[in-house]
């Protein structure tokens, strides 16, 4: 690698990474699939669109601007943006905002920025090796349909790593994953990467990485640079937060990353990655010790089972002593689960733990399924067996999402999820005669007390999470809905030439500038920006003033 040149009398860094951790918890309902309305999202039908309207949509579609404030261009931070996507956020971004999920894959064909993620997000170190395993292979899968080529990184969950798990990522030909400061015995030195087991360790910077997340950093992008370049004098300097941080966590920070990605690291001669790239190009220091540990547990992996302390959205006076029997209690009926799977598996695939492994390829794409039916089930068994069988092992992991444990208490809905999640399991099993020991594990969730009267144990979570009635109804404006509609078919008719959509769309913005709801403008500009910008539609010069765009120079 190159060394660094001078910028303003500092020696800094070759290449800069922002990476952002890309994952939103299940929302669905598993019993109808759908997410149910979540009245503290309003004025939009639930978080996850919510938080695609606030950061992932102004990412895709991020804007420059010039002097005055006016938009100089859209650019797409995923091109130089490195970050991870989480399967089952992915699959949701799918269905319901297809030009966020097209713009996330175009940005990686450009800049090969994305690494992969396990299928759930669940504590690998945590878990069984064998769902372990099975985790990883899943978000390999998906990645490979998604991207179009093989992973080199993977982010793991919450960063939750330990020896066994770095000798897992290097079987399965991971070669790099991002790791926190405080979770390696030493330090490499500023500017390079570590290594420990075979798999190369990008370690953050904290305290500038914290800055970003929960302080100012974003205000003065110019400076952010400066600062980052300067954590080094030669290699690679990286900060890693959650994505949801620009845009949703700070509002319009999307347009700091864009500034810094695409203006101001380019004028400092520094590089943006890919972080595959520059990981395979460099020479790693042994780190030592590899901390079984997480990013956000002063304790090791004590979040995601013990009242260690450390908790989110808690008050005075509240304990998380409910982590351990709730674990507990779904580790009874995961081992239930498992002994099914490979009691009646063995009568139905080739080898049933090989075909849980390959499923993750249906997962991704479910037209391999008579493919993966030709590889794996017997030529005499039932298919449609075959599929309750793995459809229940995949609702199993997905109880053990790590969102049930991380908050302050029980009476969560995010517990409420991963319980639906083993009942969803339990019921598959019952259909083909197999009965899961549901009553000891209630039994267990007696001992597992919530801080909410109304709510007082783990058991009475289980029967509110399975009884509760979710209200599913179109969330949102209808007058919104509606502005939303004409100005997109306003401004489509203008770029296919109709001068009269023209003046029609600008008097329908000028409405839309009334409204709260900034999405509805930014979704027009967006249309108008690949039509607009080389200059040779003018006819488009008034629509585009009014949509706050500046003159092509």
């Amino acid at each position: 690698m190159m060394r660094a040149e001078l910028y303003r009398g500092v020696v800094t860094a070759d290449a800069i990474i922002i990476h952002g951790h890309m994952y939103q918890p299940p929302r669905e309902d598993p019993r109808t699939g759908e997410v149910p309305v979540e009245p503290s999202a309003a004025p939009y039908h639930d978080w996850n669109q919510r938080i695609t309207d606030e950061c992932y949509r102004p990412n895709a579609f991020a804007r420059i601007l010039d002097g005055s404030g006016r938009i100089a261009r859209i650019v797409n931070n995923f091109e130089r943006l490195s970050f991870n996507l989480g399967p089952t956020l992915a699959h949701w971004l799918d269905e319901h905002a297809p030009d966020v999920a097209g713009r996330i894959v175009e940005g990686d064909r450009v800049g090969s920025t994305a690494i992969a993620h396990p299928f759930h997000h669940l504590i690998i170190p945590l878990a069984d090796p064998r769902d372990a395993r099975t985790e990883l292979l899943w978000g390999i899968a998906d990645f490979e349909r998604r991207f179009g080529r093989r992973p080199t990184g993977m982010w793991l969950p919450e960063t939750g790593i330990d020896t066994a798990t770095l000798g897992l990522l290097h079987e399965l030909g991971i070669s790099f994953t991002i790791v926190a400061p405080g979770q390696v015995q030493t330090m490499p030195p500023a500017g390079d990467f570590g290594q420990s087991g075979g798999v190369r360790l990008v370690v953050y910077d904290g305290q500038l990485s914290r800055d970003i997340a929960f302080g100012d950093a974003m205000v003065d992008t110019e400076a952010l640079v400066d600062h980052l370049g300067s954590g080094a004098d030669h290699g690679v300097v990286t900060v890693a937060t959650d994505l949801e941080t620009f845009g949703h966590h700070h509002r319009g920070t999307e347009r700091g990353v864009a500034h810094a990605l695409f203006v101001v690291a380019p004028s400092r001669s520094m590089s943006v990655g890919p972080l595959s790239t520059l990981v395979a190009d460099s020479t790693p220091a042994d780190v030592g010790v590899v901390y079984t540990s997480a990013w956000s547990c002063a304790h090791g992996l004590g979040r995601w089972q013990l009242d260690c302390g450390c908790s989110t959205d808690g008050h005075d006076g509240w304990n998380q002593r409910w982590r351990t029997p709730l674990r507990q209690a779904l580790t009874l009926l995961r081992d239930h689960s498992v002994e099914v799977f490979e009691r009646r598996g063995g009568e139905i695939f080739n080898d049933p733990w090989k075909a849980r492994d390959a499923y993750g390829e249906v997962l991704a794409d479910p037209s391999r399924w008579d493919d993966f039916v030709t590889d794996h089930v017997q030529p005499v068994a039932s298919e449609q067996l075959a599929l309750i069988l793995l459809q229940s092992q995949e609702a199993t992991l997905a109880s053990f999402t790590s969102c049930a444990w991380f908050f302050a208490d029980l009476a969560r809905l995010e517990i409420a999820i991963v319980m639906q999640e083993a009942n969803r399991a339990a019921q598959l099993l019952s259909s083909i005669g197999e009965e899961l020991p549901i009553e000891s594990a209630l039994s267990i969730l007696d001992g597992a007390h919530s801080n909410d009267p109304s709510l007082p144990t783990g058991r009475d979570v289980w029967h509110w999470a399975l009884t509760k009635a979710p209200v599913m109804k179109a969330g949102g404006v209808d007058g919104e809905d509606v502005l939303q509609a004409l100005l997109e078919r306003l401004v489509d008719e203008a770029i296919g030439g109709d001068d009269s959509a023209i003046g029609q769309a600008i008097a329908v913005v000028a409405v839309v500038e009334e409204s709260t709801h900034r999405v509805l403008l930014d979704r027009a500009q967006n249309a108008l920006y690949a039509a607009w910008r080389n200059g040779d539609r003018t006819d488009l010069d008034p629509l585009a003033e009014a949509l706050n765009f500046a003159k092509p120079q």
